[in-house]
């Protein structure tokens, strides 16, 4: 039987892709990945107790410094680290996501 310390711990980033995967279905999202919703970008920086996402705007004067409330799958676009949009929600309606691969 494994004990505590054999058990490896999980990151924060682990746990948070874990976390969206088992409630929200979406694997493909990440800490410090850049988003859009409804038009602003900002970059992801956690994960709620409702399991939306923690998003921390670029444009303070608009959101000031502190991290707001975003649904994972209301228009939104999230980038890969190259800027280019790798998935895209509107109004809840999947326009295009990455292909799951299969277990």
């Amino acid at each position: 039987m494994p004990t505590e310390k054999s058990i490896p711990k999980q990151t924060r980033a682990q746990q948070f892709v874990d976390s969206m995967i088992r409630c929200r279905g979406i694997e493909f999202a990440k800490l410090g990945m850049m988003v859009e919703v409804e038009g602003d970008l900002g970059t992801i920086v956690g994960m709620n107790g409702s399991a939306n996402l923690d998003v921390q705007f670029a444009n303070q004067l608009k959101y000031g410094k502190h991290t707001h409330n975003c649904h994972p799958t209301w228009n939104v676009k999230y980038f890969d680290a190259a800027g280019k949009v790798i998935a895209h929600f509107d109004e809840c309606k999947c326009v295009f996501r990455p292909i799951k691969e299969a277990a």
